[in-house]
């Protein structure tokens, strides 16, 4: 008898159960009908459940039980719609088709369970069939059904993560990538905000740009940046350490307490997921999804949420590397658009040319210069347009370019046109090299300087002429002071006074001459004075000092004390005599600003000096006249032992 129940738990759960107070009765009332049906499910390894009679009380095997979770073992015998309050309005139709004699089947059915105290969603596949009794009437429903929740999780998983792959792969802002990705995260777990927010480098605050909302009763959390700790030290902490956080409500968690609630309340959470990055040993960023209401968070919604934070991070990182490389290439662009212009339009030849002088590359200029196309000049090397008798030099400065013994080098030289008439022009070279230091090519600067060179050829012929005329104009001078004093009856020392003064002025002249009026150096200037007065006095007239460059005017001035100061040498001073010497020497002061220019004319040796009790012509030139065009001071002093002569004058600094 109850053979049915002979074995197994369930079989024992059913034997101990008083079920003469159920609607089912006794054991012993069953109907063939029941027990046979029992016996069949209580033998199967295949969920099935039995809902039998006018209240379809539940009867099930063990592969059921944990289906119903913590429901079993109260279930046992209860009416169906009171073990499945939640679900009854799915399953109602399909209860009251079995139960008017309709067989229905259904894969991967949605259901909402709460079977362990949350709600949670489940799926599976199932069939409902009548059942009837000993009389043939339908007294109940059978079913047979298989969970395939996590199968269908896992398809759902699959297709998310796909379309998100998708989705991001067509976005190129970091911003529209994390907004997407909280979108797609949100939608799939149905959660009421998502965001991706980013760690300063402090590791305390966290900013949102923009973040996912369930529709526009859920604030958004975009534009804001809030204290982490604000939330409580102990749940950032989890952060920090590289856990996610999980919390299921923020008021019963003992991490968050009553001293931080208000910070979960002012953004309008209770639950929350967040999964932390922490990249290269720092906390980097964030994913969360926050819940308004308390929430159980399984372990699929936790690694889905973890998984999508670290795709949105490789998704946002790889966009502002590539954001990066388009600005950066953009940028290129910019200049390159820049240099070409430049290159092309700038008022001066360009040309690149390879290790062996042929040209790479020329600019419209250049052509314009030369006469020749772009694609003549591309075949040619610079030394076929260089006139025969600048190659050498232009070669062996290429050459020492080439071979890295110079950097640069610049070099005047003539092009022959393509017409044949010669153009003039200056060239500034310069060499490229590869990373390991190997010339690659060499870049030439090239300036037209043709009228340059005609204007500075025609000033020439202007200089020469002035020149010309000048020392004419100095000859005729002499000329008419010897005829006019010859025949006069000034004394014969007036006269060689003049025409020696007139002749030390025509030699200054000659010597700024021969540097086109642009100044002398002092010691030319020294040199041709003194030579007339060495003849005979070989030794006795000493001159040290070093290079000093004299505008013009100085330069006639000191001429001109010179030859006052040995004229008075040879007649009265230290050049009278046999014995006698004279120390002319001079330094440059570089102390002071302007440098000064120090002169000392010294004698020794000669007669006896005495102060005269007059001061002549040579006195009065030397320390007035020497001191006003020197713009500088003169001293002359007759020290017994013989004249001292000092010069301080301040040098233009271009002349140093």
């Amino acid at each position: 008898m109850h053979s049915f129940l002979d074995d197994g738990e369930k079989g024992a759960l059913l034997r101990s159960r008083d079920w003469s107070t159920t609607p089912l009765g006794s054991l012993e009332t069953w109907p063939q009908a029941l027990r046979t049906v029992v016996s069949l499910i209580l033998t199967s390894k295949f969920p099935m459940f039995v809902a039998w009679g006018p209240e379809l009380a539940l009867l099930y095997n063990d592969e059921y039980a944990s289906i119903l979770g913590s429901k079993h073992p109260h279930a046992l015998g209860r009416p169906f719609q009171e073990v499945w309050p939640e679900i009854w309005d799915h399953i109602e139709p399909l209860v009251i088709r079995a139960m008017a004699g309709e067989a229905t089947f259904h894969e991967n059915l949605h259901l909402v369970m709460e079977r362990h105290g949350f709600p949670e969603d489940t799926w599976y596949t199932s069939s409902y069939s009548p059942v009837r009794d000993d009389s043939g009437a339908i007294a109940g429903m059978f079913c047979a059904c298989t969970e395939t929740t996590e199968k269908v999780q896992a398809d759902h998983r699959a297709r998310f993560h796909v379309e998100l792959s998708e989705r991001l792969a067509t976005l190129s802002e970091p911003c529209a990538i994390a907004l997407a990705a909280a979108r797609a995260l949100g939608s799939h777990i149905n959660a009421d905000r998502t965001g991706y927010g980013e760690i300063n480098a402090t590791e305390q605050v966290v900013a949102v740009e923009q973040d996912w909302t369930r529709d526009a009763s859920v604030a958004s959390l975009a534009g804001e940046a809030r204290i982490l700790d604000a939330f409580g030290p102990a749940v950032i902490a989890e952060l920090r350490a590289g856990r996610t956080l999980i919390v299921e409500d923020c008021l019963a968690d003992p991490r968050v307490g009553q001293d931080h609630a208000a910070t979960w309340a002012s953004i309008g959470c209770r639950s929350l997921i967040v999964a932390p990055l922490i990249k290269e040993g720092r906390f980097r960023a964030i994913l969360y999804v926050h819940e308004a209401r308390p929430r159980h968070w399984t372990a699929t919604e936790i690694m889905l949420v973890e998984r999508v934070a670290h795709r949105t991070w490789d998704a946002v990182e790889r966009a502002r590397i590539e954001k990066d490389l388009r600005d950066r290439e953009a940028a290129l662009r910019q200049n390159e658009q820049r240099l070409r212009a430049t290159y092309e339009h700038v008022f001066a030849g360009i040309g690149e040319v390879d290790r062996s002088g042929r040209f790479l590359r020329v600019n419209e200029r250049l052509c314009t210069i030369t006469g020749y196309s772009r694609e003549e000049l591309l075949g040619r090397t610079f030394w076929d347009l260089t006139h025969l008798d600048d190659r050498e030099v232009d070669l062996e400065r290429f050459s020492h370019l080439m071979l890295a013994k110079s950097d640069t080098y610049t070099v005047e030289k003539r092009y022959i046109h393509k017409d044949g008439h010669e153009v003039w022009v200056e060239v500034a070279a310069s060499r490229v090299d590869d990373p390991s230091g190997e010339p690659l090519y060499g870049i030439s600067v090239i300036q037209d300087i043709s009228e340059r060179k005609k204007a500075e050829e025609h000033q020439r012929l202007l200089i020469n002429e002035l020149n010309h005329r000048v020392k004419n104009t100095l000859a005729t001078v002499q000329s008419i002071a010897t005829q006019t004093l010859r025949g006069s009856e000034t004394p014969l020392e007036v006269r060689e006074a003049l025409e020696s003064r007139l002749f030390a002025l025509s030699r200054a002249h000659n010597v700024l001459t021969r540097e086109s009026w642009e100044g002398a150096l002092l010691h030319e200037i020294v040199g041709d004075v003194i030579e007339p007065y060495g003849n005979g006095r070989e030794g006795r007239i000493r001159v040290q000092g070093g290079r000093v460059h004299l505008v013009p005017r100085m330069a006639l001035a000191l001429s001109m004390a010179v030859h006052e100061l040995a004229t008075n040498a040879v007649k009265y001073g230290a050049l009278s005599n046999a014995a006698g010497e004279v120390h002319l020497s001079w330094m440059v002061d570089h102390t002071k600003s302007p440098p000064l220019l120090l002169l000392r004319w010294q004698e020794t040796g000669g007669p006896r000096v005495t102060r005269p009790t007059r001061k002549g012509f040579g006195s009065r030139l030397i320390e007035r006249s020497l001191a006003h065009d020197l713009n500088g001071e003169v001293g002359i002093e007759y020290a017994p032992t013989g004249l001292i002569c000092s010069v301080e004058a301040p040098l233009p600094t271009s002349m140093l």
